[in-house]
């Protein structure tokens, strides 16, 4: 897989589970679920590894595919 459509795919996922992320703090706001069951912090998690990821991917590309 090329690194640009892995680049894609990665923060595609990312996209993913922020935005399931904010459905689920959304969630917490309006009292739905008033305890921790660990899922915000496994969201936040996953996002950070992603986002490690995509960083790595950056920096390992060419200084002329910036542009």
């Amino acid at each position: 897989m090329s690194m640009l459509r892995q680049y894609e795919r990665l923060n595609a996922i990312r996209n993913a589970l922020q935005d399931r992320l904010e459905l689920y703090e959304a969630r917490d706001c309006f009292g739905v679920d008033d305890f921790d069951d660990g899922t915000a912090s496994e969201l936040k998690d996953r996002i950070a590894e992603l986002s490690d990821e995509i960083w790595s991917l950056k920096r390992r590309r060419g200084p002329y595919e910036d542009r």
